[in-house]
């Protein structure tokens, strides 16, 4: 399955989930020691859907995952999934995308971050899957 265009709603396709663990995901499991740093290679969390498509096992069983929270799973979800950017589109680079595609996810980043309902949920966010804050 071929990786959608920035900005395009995800179909997927495991391009970012197979070419590193997120910053949020090796964390949670314990891959890091610091929020940040990522880890090359495949998801361990990642959960083929009966279709084929790739998902994100700490978004289907955050319990699992994420370890020692006073949070229901549906919380912990809601709030990693922010973390990871589901829902807001196609945000992975990948070796053949063009200046463009590159520009484009600039933009959405630049809007993101000038966002302050945005700012405040990922405030959230960080308090309620990491602790911080």
């Amino acid at each position: 399955m071929k990786k959608q265009n920035i900005g395009e709603p995800c179909n997927g396709c495991g391009t970012c989930c197979n070419a590193q663990v997120c910053m949020n995901g090796a964390y949670v499991i314990g891959l890091v020691k610091n929020l940040g740093d990522t880890v090359s290679g495949a998801c361990p969390a990642i959960v083929r859907s009966p279709n084929g498509n790739i998902r994100c096992g700490i978004l289907l069983n955050p319990n699992k995952y994420i370890k020692k929270s006073k949070y229901p799973a549906k919380i912990l979800s809601k709030y990693f999934g922010h973390l990871i950017g589901a829902g807001a589109g196609c945000d992975e680079l990948y070796e053949n995308d063009t200046p463009e595609e590159i520009n484009k996810l600039q933009k959405i980043l630049d809007e993101k971050m000038n966002d302050r309902q945005w700012r405040k949920k990922t405030e959230t966010a960080l308090r309620i899957i990491h602790g911080i804050g």
